[in-house]
């Protein structure tokens, strides 16, 4: 499913795996994906970190679809070993079967030859009317409504998540967000109602407040992000920024 035949953006990013919900590896694929789609225009809403379980892959696959998020984009257990278990979790909650998909399986037996196992072969098994996503350095990825299964390599998932974001940007590819940060010698409390204030007034923009008292005296980070067009407005919120700034107790 590309953009042309969706309404609109929500993305979500799903990373699969015990080894990131054990804490055994840290989720550097969950990372990369939210700051590769927010260079994009395009933040993630939802991101979730789950076991190499059928079953919830299902129920979360199921939810999201159920309250429009698109595109899903999942990474890891797409493999053929007995604890990849992704595509049967995707099948399952897209309420369609698995089945082996001619053309993945063709890619593989030629890939892998004399090496073809039976378990290497379980890897064409796909959510029934997937397409495609060509991986130069293994299996292929594939997408079905709206859902996207990619290995969990970080040097397969990237490019390969290169390949398909032009196809879901189309024509109304979204500028980058820019980002102005600002820190302020004081406490989140004492800023907190103005920043809010304006929050409501421009909801285009996003601010986030970020406390910190690791220093020898309170510190807080104010970060605002928007869109190219909102210059003027952030603009104003240097203005309201240095406000602030003039109104808090010398040194």
């Amino acid at each position: 499913m590309s953009k042309a035949n969706h309404p609109f953006l929500r993305p979500a990013v799903i990373t699969v795996g015990n080894e990131l919900i054990y804490g055994e590896r840290s989720n550097d694929n969950q990372a990369w994906l939210l700051k590769r789609l927010w260079e994009c225009g395009l933040s993630a809403r939802i991101a979730l970190s789950l076991a190499d379980d059928s079953t919830q892959i299902a129920e979360e696959v199921k939810h999201l679809k159920s309250t429009e998020y698109f595109p899903i984009l999942v990474s890891g257990g797409i493999g053929g070993t007995h604890d990849d278990v992704t595509r049967q979790g995707i099948a399952a909650g897209l309420a369609v079967p698995l089945e082996q998909h001619a053309e993945c399986l063709a890619i593989l037996a030629e890939r892998y030859g004399d090496q073809f196992t039976p378990q290497r072969q379980r890897m064409a098994e796909l959510p029934q009317g997937s397409e495609l996503i060509t991986n130069p350095l293994g299996a292929p990825g594939f997408h079905c409504q709206g859902v996207y299964g990619f290995p969990g390599f970080p040097n397969m998932l990237q490019p390969m998540i290169e390949s398909v974001l032009p196809a879901l940007l189309g024509d109304g590819a979204r500028q980058p967000l820019l980002t102005r940060e600002y820190t302020l010698p004081t406490g989140e409390g004492t800023i907190a109602s103005p920043l809010e204030a304006f929050s409501i007034a421009h909801p285009s923009v996003s601010i986030g407040i970020y406390p910190s008292n690791t220093r020898l005296r309170r510190e807080v980070t104010v970060r605002l992000r928007y869109p190219p067009a909102a210059q003027a407005i952030a603009d104003d919120f240097d203005t309201l920024i240095a406000k602030l700034r003039g109104q808090l107790p010398a040194d």
